[in-house]
């Protein structure tokens, strides 16, 4: 059993916006959304050690979410794994996916969407720690620990960091 696992929650950050007719999977991020995601790799260098695994949903904005870690944290291209159910996750479909990829590591990023991603980060988190996540606006991360493992702490994992774009400036 391991002592703790770690569960990085990204939410993609801030996109071009949808509008009728447009495919809101290729959506890319905007401008905004690089500058933000450029200024997190640089808090995250410094702050994080980089993740064992990560699962990214496929679409255009989540990859390039992504992209400027890869520059954060060398070696990480060789964990990535570009996961399709992701994309319209459900709490519990990503609830399923962390429990099977904890079985193969003790750090793992999901890079992905709303409303899945916050309501997974309510339901994986002690009470006091929940209520410190009112909302997972674009560009959120929130590193959750399980001390004891996934498999002993799931529902009362303790937020170690919640990383907001106000937050960074």
């Amino acid at each position: 059993m391991p002592d703790s696992q770690f569960l990085y929650l990204l939410r993609h950050a801030k996109a071009e916006p949808w509008y009728p007719g447009v495919n809101d999977f290729a959506r890319p991020l905007s401008d905004r959304g690089v500058r933000h995601m450029e200024r997190l790799a640089r808090w995250a260098e410094t702050e994080l050690a980089p993740p064992q695994l990560v699962l990214c949903s496929p679409s255009t904005r989540t990859r390039e979410t992504l992209d400027p870690l890869l520059t954060a944290w060398l070696g990480l291209q060789s964990v990535i794994r570009y996961e399709p159910l992701i994309y319209e996750a459900t709490a519990g479909q990503l609830q399923g996916l962390a429990e099977a990829a904890f079985e193969e590591t003790d750090s793992l990023m999901l890079i992905g969407h709303n409303p899945g991603f916050e309501y997974l980060a309510h339901s994986v988190m002690n009470d006091v720690d929940a209520q410190r996540i009112s909302k997972m606006a674009v560009g959120s991360l929130a590193v959750i620990e399980f001390q004891g493992g996934w498999a002993q702490g799931a529902g009362d994992g303790r937020l170690k960091h919640w990383v907001r774009r106000k937050d960074l400036g």
